[in-house]
């Protein structure tokens, strides 16, 4: 009740406005009311006729007539809300003024009558033209009590004074009068007031229309068919047609030709999911002919359950567009090149690797031959180098993989010392050049473990490789520990390369195990390689579950290390593949060079199997279909019919021809390759250079 009170009390306008807005107001209430004022004057003239003569009735009718068709002209601009200067708001004060003087005319004739009937009247008048003129200006529910409530009071006022009633005679009356003044008082308080809810209206619609003159997307509403039926001021910004212009248009004769098969498509789901939204990316005509992409944010909208239509906000994302497709032309730029560097190094791959398979075959058929001494310790050298040499360039194909993800070890029995002798045999020339002491420390029992022989060795010829290179004088220092570990059957492998060469700032730290970068270039100029020896290092022992880090101090010397677990084995384990007997096992060999052939050959038959060559996919394919093979080795770029295609037509065959176990052998060895000879039907897949080994493990792997 208190707050009804209080809303009782306080002024429809809760803000203050200034007295020329409440001028503007007054006169855009005033305004439209021209005819029921009209009437009620005609009135008041008619019921003046009983009290006044005709020809003053007349007259004041006339002069009244007059005066409302200036308050029309006068009040006209602040109904329209045109721009209203300080000579348009005189013109309507001194209007009202007048108006106020001829209503007053009319009183004071009335009560110069001398009647009752007469002085009634006119104090009525006075009394409910001051009530208007306070309403025009201030207003609250208690001030239209008082104005509804003051003019008969004042009648029956003057009636008890001029016939004299006593109090007693007029009891019933006040005390009636009492009840009526508490039931309006009751709807006072609880009815709000008509002009507070226009001018809240009239505020809200203000508000929309600054929103929507100074918003900078446009807003759009639509029926159910796309025909516009509002466009707000913006879109002349955005599209350049006035707002006029796109009444009664269509959204579809906007669109460009990409999207002139735009339809309101999503209308039922809309209508199924009232609140969904829906978003569309939108080429347009501009007005100018251009285009324009908007993106176009549109709502159902809905009155009484019913859809009636759509209301939608569009956004100029004309530069986001073009920025995102010159985005999309560079990354296929970027893809394009990148594919032209994968076809590199797989081509490069290819070339130096073909040659390599002949050297090293043939100086692992060497190492079995019968020769002297200090021949077999060349052919180790020359074999230990030949694959340090491969591994070269397998640290540029590494680098692709590492890229993709796809980098990944094969794991086999070997000997840590023995691989940690045949870094430092190969080291060792370059040290004895520069004249530095390359030595090498065990700690530890059985060196032989499961581990990527290749991978490791790759990576301690990288750390070894980098402590001669960066030491001018002193020492390098290769440790090499296996240590017990706390899982079962497993042992702890560490290695660590102490030199006393410069040594690395600690600002270069960041950077030190990235790609193509080298931490000493700035102290000095013998840096050279690819610089993706430490990276790749890194890559290999934490895909290996190890850790690879540095101590260094500048001018003094670093310390590499590397630290990973591997699991326990034997090395009789390991001579189990050496000296195997592929006896009665029947080999097809498909390969079109004939050194390569020859070395492969030789390598199977030592071991006991039967060869059977082809020198192309076609003449291998057919071998196949006339012969029964164990096991088929098919090279992968060959002539008339290379060996996918033969792949492929092999696995066309009825069974069980079509089973039979391929192995490729290839120097194309990148790991989009590989997944391509595995999608064509090949098992497994053997590197060139042919570690007699690993093609062995390979075949192994794939014999019943």
């Amino acid at each position: 009740m208190k707050r009804r009170i209080l809303n009782l009390l306080a002024p429809v306008r809760r803000s203050n406005p200034s007295m020329d807005a409440r001028l503007d107001e007054a006169a855009a209430a005033f305004h439209p009311l021209w005819l029921q004022r009209t009437i009620v004057a005609l009135l008041a003239a008619g019921v003046g006729t009983l009290i006044l003569p005709l020809w003053v009735c007349c007259l004041w009718f006339l002069g009244h007539v007059i005066v409302e068709i200036w308050s029309w002209i006068a009040s006209k601009k602040q109904y329209y809300e045109e721009d209203v200067g300080p000579r348009i708001r005189r013109s309507f004060i001194l209007n009202m003024i007048i108006v106020e003087l001829i209503w007053s005319i009319l009183a004071v004739l009335c009560i110069n009558t001398g009647t009752m009937a007469g002085i009634t009247c006119g104090v009525a008048l006075l009394v409910t033209l001051l009530c208007l003129l306070i309403l025009l200006f201030y207003s609250t529910p208690l001030l239209f009590f008082v104005a509804g409530a003051l003019p008969p009071l004042a009648v029956l006022s003057i009636i008890v004074d001029q016939l004299s009633l006593s109090s007693t005679v007029m009891l019933p009356v006040w005390i009636f009068m009492g009840l009526c003044l508490v039931f309006v008082l009751g709807r006072a308080i609880d009815t709000p007031s008509s002009q507070e809810s226009q001018r809240q209206l009239k505020e809200a619609l203000a508000s929309y229309k600054i929103l929507t003159d100074n918003i900078t997307d446009f807003i759009g509403r639509t029926d159910l068919e796309g025909v516009y039926q509002y466009a707000s001021p913006s879109v002349y910004t955005v599209l350049g047609y006035r707002p006029e212009e796109l009444i009664g248009r269509k959204i579809q004769d906007l669109l460009e030709t990409e999207t002139d098969n735009f339809e309101v498509s999503d209308y039922n789901q809309a209508v199924a999911d009232q609140d969904a939204k829906m978003i569309a990316t939108l080429k347009v005509r501009h007005k100018l002919g251009h285009s324009v992409w908007l993106q176009t944010s549109t709502k159902l909208v809905v009155e009484n359950g019913l859809p009636i239509g759509f209301i939608g906000a569009s956004r100029d994302i004309t530069e986001y567009v073009a920025a995102d497709l010159a985005l999309q032309a560079a990354k296929a730029e970027a893809e394009e090149a990148n594919k032209a560097k994968a076809a590199f190094l797989a081509n490069m791959s290819h070339e130096i690797r073909t040659p390599m398979n002949a050297v090293l075959g043939a100086l692992h058929l060497l190492d079995h031959e019968p020769i002297s001494q200090e021949g077999r310790h060349l052919v180790d050298e020359a074999l230990v180098c030949g694959e340090m040499l491969t591994q070269i360039v397998n640290d540029v194909l590494d680098f692709s993989k590492i890229e993709a993800g796809e980098l990944s070890l094969s794991p086999a029995p070997m000997n840590m010392a023995a691989a940690l002798e045949g870094v430092i045999a190969i080291m060792m020339p370059q040290a004895n050049d520069k004249g530095i002491l390359l030595s090498r420390h065990l700690s530890g029992e059985n060196y032989w473990i499961e581990a990527d022989p290749v991978r490791l060795r790759q990576a301690m010829f990288n750390l070894v490789g980098n402590a001669v290179k960066f030491t001018n004088e002193g020492s390098v220092t290769v440790t090499l520990s296996v240590l017990p570990s706390s899982r079962l059957d497993h042992c702890r492998v560490r290695i660590e390369v102490q030199d006393t060469g410069i040594g690395i700032a600690e600002k270069l730290r960041p950077q030190m195990f990235g790609r193509f970068q080298q931490g000493s270039v700035g102290a000095t100029n013998v840096a050279n390689g690819t610089g993706l020896g430490l990276a790749i290092s890194k890559a290999l022992i934490d895909l290996m579950g190890g850790v690879i880090d540095y101590s260094s101090v500048e001018g003094v010397g670093s310390c590499f290390w590397m630290e990973f677990e591997a699991p326990h084995t034997e090395p009789s384990q390991a001579k189990k593949l050496a000296g195997h007997e592929m006896s009665r096992l029947r080999v097809l060999l498909v390969e079109d060079n004939v050194t390569n052939r020859l070395i492969a050959r030789t390598m199977l038959a030592s071991l006991g199997a039967e060869v059977i060559e082809a020198e192309n996919g076609l003449a291998g394919l057919e071998a196949v279909i006339s012969g029964s093979f164990d096991i088929v080795l098919m090279d992968v770029q060959m002539p008339i019919m290379d060996g996918v295609s033969a792949t492929r037509a092999i696995r066309g065959l009825p069974e069980p021809k079509a089973k039979v176990p391929i192995i490729g052998l290839t120097a194309n060895a990148m790991a989009h390759q590989r997944a391509a000879y595995a999608q064509a039907g090949m098992n497994g897949v053997v590197s060139k250079p042919i570690s007699p080994s690993s093609l062995i493990t390979e075949v192994l792997r794939h014999l019943p």
